[in-house]
């Protein structure tokens, strides 16, 4: 059977389905919107630290230009230079490198000629053309690769101020190495990685030694690139040292690891896909909660139909609730099937009236045969009481005729009227068994030879009914069974020849079965069973099942034949735990 074949699985699949693609369109907007706010952030982050290192780089240049000029202004410095002696410039070029914590220091003289150095590299740095110009007053910023580093090399002019111009005694340079060191610093303050290069080599960076070798490749860059270092993908931005450098100027990098940023989005996103998972798994139950909540009193009502279907039950009623979780079309539904029901045996119950009252008309000509027989009779008996020679014998024997057939025709005038006019009942609270014990005793008074089992359940609830019609009904069935057992002439094997037996059906419900192993009924008579004056036994009147019929089905129970010829018959009677009339 196809899943969707049933109305419970079509809303759980629909509610599941709408319920994934809700959740999922959720966190795939979620995610994308994450994902590219992060990508942004980490380049507007990147962007600021370039700015930021800069700014940096800018402000240290300006501290030490400052510093040179100040130094450069010393009376004590400027008389030294003049003097073009290296021996006594070489002790101040040491002492004020000191004061000033440059790298490297360097004093040259009128013609260029270097008076004095200080730093563990000066001696091995070549100055660049520009700072060779003796007669330049220009303060000079520039940088220059070397092997620590980049070297951001600062020099300002040695000048005595004469009239018309400046006498230039010399210059004053001072560098200071932009190297890992430099790098870790910025680092501490960017909270970014940081590397210095010029051409296609890194010549420091916070990045270790092994891994710088995958930099080289974004020193030329002109926008945001990426770079995979050590299992990591970083966004690296070059930034020049010199704004109108050349191709080969030194160049720093900013890099901010995306992979680091982007863990923390991994983590964000792990917990959405379990708390999807969560949530799907929560949405499929609430699903399947809701699907049952409409199905299910279509279910009650459709195994409530079954029954009535299979057992012609027409009292069978569906169970209305009025929770918050129930449906109201469904209680629709069940309040319909139950109005239907009740209309359907009202309709059954005044057919059957009808049909009586048509049956009476029907077979009269059967009465006035029933009742001009026992009269006939009476009329003969009277006329041989009239003879004068008439024994005491005689007599006896005509007036015993005489009250038997009396008695004949009042129980037909008694039977007729309980068929024709619709009983009145007395009901009360009463205990099936006691009443089946009653009846078995009556319908087998005087016939102690018949054997009868009685199998009572004796967990039955008492139920309420009028115990006297029930009485009356039995009795005629439980003759009837007794009747068809004598008629059997059966061996006497020691089993019961009629077994009664009471149970309860588990909806309410309390069922007697009289089963006999007399002759049967043939098949061509069992339409015509309930026929009111059908009978095969010459003493009977025919109106007993069809009486012990009404009066089952005027308590709101059901009354079912089974027999077979030469088997035996069993006679089952439906009995509701309550009238539907009764309300009490």
């Amino acid at each position: 059977m196809p899943a969707t074949s049933s109305l419970t699985n079509r809303i759980f699949i629909a509610c599941t389905l709408l319920a994934m693609l809700s959740l999922g369109f959720a966190f795939y907007f979620v995610n994308a919107r994450a994902m590219n706010e992060a990508e942004a952030e980490l380049r507007r982050s990147l962007i600021e630290t370039g700015l930021l290192v800069d700014q940096n780089r800018v402000g240290v240049t300006d501290t030490f230009t400052r510093l040179a000029r100040l130094v450069a202004d010393l009376p004590k410095l400027k008389a030294a230079v003049e003097t073009s002696d290296p021996p006594t410039v070489q002790p101040l070029a040491d002492e004020y490198r000191e004061e000033i914590k440059a790298d490297i220091l360097l004093l040259t003289g009128r013609r260029g000629e270097l008076l004095g150095t200080s730093g563990a590299e000066a001696t091995a740095l070549t100055l660049p053309a520009a700072l060779r110009d003796t007669d330049s007053l220009d303060e000079i910023s520039t940088f220059a690769p070397h092997s620590h580093g980049v070297l951001q090399v600062v020099s300002v002019p040695i000048q005595l101020d004469r009239d018309p111009e400046p006498d230039v005694l010399g210059r004053l340079t001072v560098g200071f190495f932009l190297d890992d060191q430099f790098a870790e610093q910025i680092k501490r303050l960017t909270a970014s990685d940081i590397a210095f290069g010029a051409g296609n080599r890194i010549l420091a960076s916070t990045i270790p030694a092994d891994s710088r070798e995958a930099l080289a490749a974004v020193l030329g860059a002109h926008d945001i690139a990426t770079v995979r270092i050590g299992g990591e993908e970083y966004l690296a931005l070059a930034r020049p040292l010199e704004p109108r450098g050349a191709a080969t100027s030194p160049v720093v990098l900013t890099l901010r690891s995306r992979t680091e940023r982007l863990r923390f989005l991994t983590t964000i996103r792990t917990g959405l896909e379990g708390a999807l998972v969560f949530t799907l798994l929560l949405a499929t139950i609430v699903s399947y909660a809701l699907a049952r909540t409409v199905t299910r009193p279509l279910t009650v009502i459709t195994h409530a139909m079954r029954d009535v279907a299979a057992t012609g039950d027409l009292t069978r009623k569906v169970p209305l609730h009025s929770g918050p979780w129930d449906d109201e079309d469904a209680k629709l539904l069940a309040a319909t099937f139950n109005t239907l029901t009740e209309s359907v045996a009202r309709f059954q119950a005044e057919a059957a009236q009808r049909e009586r009252l048509s049956s009476l008309g029907r077979m009269s000509t059967v009465i006035a045969h029933e009742i001009r027989n026992p009269l006939m009779i009476i009329k003969a008996t009277l006329s041989i009481l009239r003879r004068a020679d008439l024994s005491p014998e005689e007599r006896r024997e005509a007036v015993a005729d005489i009250a038997d057939e009396t008695t004949r025709l009042n129980r037909i005038v008694t039977e007729v009227l309980d068929f024709a006019k619709p009983i009145q009942f007395d009901y009360a609270e009463s205990s099936v068994n006691d009443i089946c014990r009653a009846s078995a005793a009556a319908a087998w008074a005087g016939d102690a030879e018949s054997k009868v089992a009685l199998e009572l359940d004796a967990a039955l609830p008492r139920i309420v009914t009028d115990p006297e019609r029930l009485r009356a009904a039995l009795v005629n069935i439980m003759t009837n069974a007794r009747h068809a057992v004598q008629a059997a002439h059966l061996a006497d094997n020691g089993a019961a020849a009629v077994t009664v037996r009471t149970r309860g059906n588990g909806n309410g419900h309390v069922i007697v079965s009289i089963r006999d192993r007399g002759v049967g009924i043939a098949p061509e008579d069992m339409a015509r069973i309930f026929d009111p004056y059908f009978t095969t036994r010459r003493a009977g009147t025919g109106l007993g099942l069809p009486i012990s019929k009404n009066i089952i089905e005027g308590m709101g129970g059901r009354l079912a034949v089974s027999s077979e010829r030469g088997v035996g018959t069993e006679i089952r009677i439906d009995l509701p735990h309550r009238p539907p009339e009764v309300h009490v």
